[in-house]
């Protein structure tokens, strides 16, 4: 035990010396090309407030408003039999997945942690599924890189659909190890299984119901606290996230001085996904499917800094960074596969109304041509509210198919 000891103390020294290390050669990156890094970081504050925050912000306040009147617990009463069967999580991961799906990383994150707040998830399982609703954000896929980086877009749409397709099978895959599982590891929360107990030969609407009601009430708060409440934490949240973009875009900028220049153009997407897009939009490939193939692996990634991101909103210590990267891994790998897969079948498809790929100029992403989403700020949230019906609709039938053939 002592030697166990001394291990975990020499090795928290060897981490507390090398970070130390590293942060004091980036100081003195910065302060050796103070305009170089201004520039970076004002360029990575107009992605963030531009595309992030009108992206997140006004869905991150609706989830937690759901969250606290209890919806998304109706949800997980509707979605069970799917979530339990497929994922092996709790069904209450069900509006935690479509959430990570429609609004991006941290949402799946936040989500999660203001569901174990409330007691309905327990630290590992919340673990799995901050793992499991990490996706980035459909409108930086579609509309900065499919449009504004790779000019077609039908390949922001083929992305998006390989990113979430890749991040299921992904989860599906990881579960199979858990097939095994206790049942009673998946329960739900002791408030919730009363009212399941209660009304378990009752029709699953009236379950929900019940549910919903029940969650509701052990929540307490008034509208305008709990609209005060949803503001302030999605607006943490967003601060925290902004935060991330640009101290790895600073990084990112400093290690392109000194070490990127002899590594492959895409090594800057482990860091940071925003800068990693554009650098393999910009380079030379042996064929488009292979680009389209690393740009979809680096987006399943999502880099480091989304990681951080991811786990700091989950704000649950007992979650290692590894397990959350070995994850985003398979993730990758499968998002390589189906890309190379199909991206050709597809690409032939559009070819017929679309120039073909790599033959419009790829110019830079200068900072004049940044998107700015608050224009269509209500367009996007209609556009999230829509597709989170239809994916909660399509996990539902489901659900249905599978509590119909388990019987």
């Amino acid at each position: 035990m002592n030697k166990a000891n001394a291990v975990n103390r020499s090795s928290s020294l060897w981490t507390t010396v090398l970070l130390g290390a590293a942060a004091f050669l980036l100081v003195l990156a910065v302060v050796s090309a103070p305009e170089s890094a201004f520039q970076t970081s004002l360029q990575a504050l107009k992605l963030w407030w531009n595309i992030v925050f009108p992206a997140l912000l006004p869905f991150l306040v609706l989830v937690e408003i759901i969250i606290a009147y209890g919806w998304a617990h109706g949800v997980g009463i509707l979605l069970d039999p799917f979530m339990r069967k497929i994922f092996k999580v709790s069904g209450s991961g069900g509006a935690v997945l479509i959430t990570g799906m429609i609004a991006g990383f941290p949402a799946g994150s936040q989500v999660t942690a203001s569901m174990v707040k409330q007691g309905d998830l327990g630290a590992q399982e919340a673990g799995r599924l901050a793992a499991l609703s990490h996706f980035c954000n459909p409108m930086t896929i579609m509309v900065v890189i499919g449009t504004g980086l790779l000019h077609q877009p039908a390949a922001g749409y083929f992305l998006l659909i390989v990113h979430w397709s890749a991040g299921l099978l992904a989860a599906w895959t990881y579960s199979l190890k858990r097939r095994g599982l206790d049942r009673a590891e998946l329960e739900h929360p002791a408030g919730s299984n009363k009212v399941i107990k209660q009304t378990k030969n009752a029709s699953l609407l009236l379950r929900a119901a019940n549910a919903a009601s029940e969650a509701r009430t052990r929540d307490g708060r008034s509208f305008g606290k709990l609209l005060g409440d949803s503001v302030t934490r999605s607006v943490q949240t967003l601060m925290m996230t902004g935060g991330f973009i640009m101290i790895f875009a600073v990084i990112v900028k400093v290690l392109s001085t000194y070490l990127f220049p002899y590594a492959p153009s895409y090594t800057a997407g482990l860091l940071e996904i925003h800068i990693g897009a554009q650098i393999i939009s910009e380079g030379t490939f042996s064929s488009s499917s292979f680009q389209l193939a690393i740009l979809s692996a680096m987006l399943a990634w999502s880099g480091i800094s989304a990681h951080l991101q991811s786990l700091s909103a989950l704000a649950i210590g007992s979650t290692k960074w590894t397990v959350f990267a070995g994850k985003r891994l398979l993730h990758a790998a499968y998002a390589f596969c189906l890309a190379i897969i199909f991206w050709k079948p597809v690409g032939s498809i559009t070819s017929a109304v679309l120039p073909a790929f790599g033959v419009v100029p790829q110019e830079p992403l200068q900072d004049e041509h940044i998107f700015n989403l608050w224009g269509g700020f209500h367009v996007v949230l209609k556009w999230q509210i829509l597709t989170a019906l239809i994916l909660m609709c399509l996990f539902w039938i489901g659900s249905r198919f599978i509590s119909r053939h388990s019987r």
